[in-house]
């Protein structure tokens, strides 16, 4: 890397840590620091939501996995806008009229303390572990960088975000928010527009898109309704509104930013901002992933893109030749179609092929196949941008991971203070001190996140681990919620049927069929499948069921008369 892009990293390091920290002695109390005093105008929240969301994990791994996959990952967002839209007339007009600072004080209003300490520690264990996530994705990048341990990046990454989250509270989030979404739009736009400027002459976008599209890249809507198909327009749809009904309206990183808005009128502008940009925003993160397959069609790409992980001359010496043929028979299929396009498709299944059996060879664990999804964008940025460029997008891509880490942080320490510490403290302390316990705690979730980060170390494709974990609390934690409407259920009733939908996702988000045999088994819900196998119910779905088992359950356990 040139000492341009080192530079031009290092300052964006600098005005960060800067820029989170310059407003640090302003805090007067625990309104300021985990509302903004709820200051906040509507389109500075929306921003902050989406950049909460659109993380650096959703760069480097959505990106990679339209590479290996196609773009039917967008079906996931098609319940974004339906779920935005009803949670602007349902749960944030609640919010606003109970004037919480958590979620889980509105839980404790209707259902008593019980309640709201158990959805609080599930929140606090489940996003502490997916912070980790978000924190390593970016420190592949670093590791690649500087050839050294992915444990010290990671403790890079994981440091630099905890020190000025812990000082800036949720002003110094959003201010750094705004600022790195901008920073990230630059990046998906530089990157997609360079590819195709280095594109064979012959070779326009709308050629490079005919490729795609004649490979299956471009496929987006599955019709086929079947519950253990990853992505269709079904689970999109349907399970998808559950889960970004749950993800907006029941998790506390995504509502605080919104509670920091001056009105119930600007939050929900905020939130009708995400229904608006969001699904265009990952359509055309998911199209980068398409325009560096067929840029790599027309340029020399590795066998496998973790450059840590070797093949054999012969395997590569085998893999170059097959590029050159695939070269030949794309330009072939674009002058003739016909038969030339079913050569060119034969010939990138048969490259497609070379590359599993090689992350086969090459993975450390023989059991499970170790994929290199989360390594291909980096290895596109390090050898094919530019001079001073490639500081820029790596600056955009480590803004897209502080912009995750810091409102996740800042969540959790809220949450910990206000919902544990504050509520269960016989006498009441002062403003400064609990000022002082959420820095304090912040500082620990820090630690815990990144401890997360070094003992999960390299995984699959991370969007993926992400989702699968929340899909097993998110389902029954928005049962929870939606019951606080119906005056059937009791504190005790939905106690038990949050337990028993959480267990029941468990055990049906585990149950995989052998691919082979079709043999069943049970596996812990969280990775994929065994090798052999898949889910027979896939993750999305995951999310209706624990609605459902904790709304029905809790509404049929409870009694005619509302508890008071």
């Amino acid at each position: 890397m040139h000492l341009l892009d080192w530079l031009i990293l290092a300052g964006f390091f600098v005005y960060t840590l800067w820029d989170g920290l310059k407003h640090a002695g302003k805090h007067e109390g625990l309104d300021s620091v985990v509302l903004a005093g709820r200051s906040t105008p509507w389109w500075a929240a929306g921003l902050s939501v989406m950049a909460t969301q659109a993380s650096a994990i959703t760069f480097i791994s959505t990106t990679g996995l339209a590479y290996v996959e196609d773009m039917k990952f967008l079906q996931f967002y098609l319940g974004l806008p339906l779920a935005m839209v009803i949670l602007s007339v349902t749960l944030v007009p609640l919010y606003y009229k109970l004037k919480v600072y958590t979620i889980y004080e509105a839980l404790e209003n209707r259902f008593g303390l019980r309640l709201r300490l158990m959805t609080s520690a599930i929140f606090l264990l489940s996003k502490g572990v997916t912070v980790g996530f978000a924190i390593a994705a970016p420190a592949y990048v670093l590791s690649l960088l500087f050839h050294i341990s992915l444990t010290w990046t990671i403790l890079l990454m994981g440091l630099t975000a905890t020190i000025y989250t812990m000082f800036g509270g949720i002003g110094g989030v959003i201010r750094t928010d705004m600022k790195q979404m901008f920073l990230m739009i630059f990046a998906l736009i530089f990157c997609s527009v360079w590819i195709i400027w280095r594109l064979p002459e012959e070779v326009s976008f709308v050629d490079s898109l005919q490729l795609a599209g004649t490979l299956g890249k471009l496929e987006i809507i599955d019709t086929q309704f079947d519950l253990g198909s990853k992505y269709n327009i079904w689970s999109g749809l349907i399970a998808g509104t559950f889960l970004m009904l749950s993800y907006f309206g029941a998790d506390q990183p995504q509502v605080q930013r919104v509670l920091t808005a001056k009105s119930l009128t600007d939050a929900r502008s905020s939130l009708l901002m995400s229904a608006v940009l969001k699904l265009p925003m990952q359509f055309f993160i998911l199209l980068l992933g398409i325009l560096m397959y067929v840029f790599y069609i027309y340029h020399p790409a590795p066998l496998v893109f973790h450059e840590g992980r070797s093949c054999s001359a012969a395997m590569n010496q085998s893999f170059d030749e097959s590029m050159l043929e695939r070269r030949f028979l794309a330009n072939k299929c674009l002058e003739e179609n016909g038969p030339m396009c079913e050569a060119f498709q034969k010939k990138d299944k048969e490259i497609n092929e070379m590359r599993h059996t090689a992350l086969v060879l090459s993975s450390v664990k023989k059991e499970k196949i170790e994929p290199d999804t989360n390594y291909i964008f980096p290895y596109f940025m390090l050898h094919e941008l530019p001079v001073g460029i490639l500081g820029l997008i790596l600056a955009g891509i480590f803004a897209a991971a502080l912009s995750s880490i810091d409102s996740v942080l800042n969540s959790l320490a809220t949450s910990s203070v206000v919902d544990w510490l504050r509520r269960l403290q016989r006498e009441k302390r002062s403003e400064g001190y609990y000022l002082r316990a959420t820095r304090i705690t912040t500082a620990l979730w820090g630690i815990f996140a990144t401890s997360t980060a070094l003992a999960f170390g390299e995984t699959d494709a991370i969007i993926e681990i992400v989702n699968q974990l929340g899909s097993l609390v998110y389902g029954p934690i928005l049962g929870v919620f939606l019951l606080l409407w119906q005056k059937r259920a009791t504190s005790r009733s939905v106690f038990w049927a949050f337990l028993l939908g959480v267990g029941t996702v468990m055990v049906v988000g585990g149950w995989q069929i052998n691919c082979f045999s079709g043999e069943h088994s049970w596996h812990f819900p969280l990775g994929g499948p065994l090798e052999g196998y898949k889910n027979a119910i896939e993750y999305l779905w995951l999310n209706p069921l624990g609605v459902s088992v904790v709304f029905v359950v809790g509404w049929l356990g409870g009694s005619e008369k509302m508890e008071g």
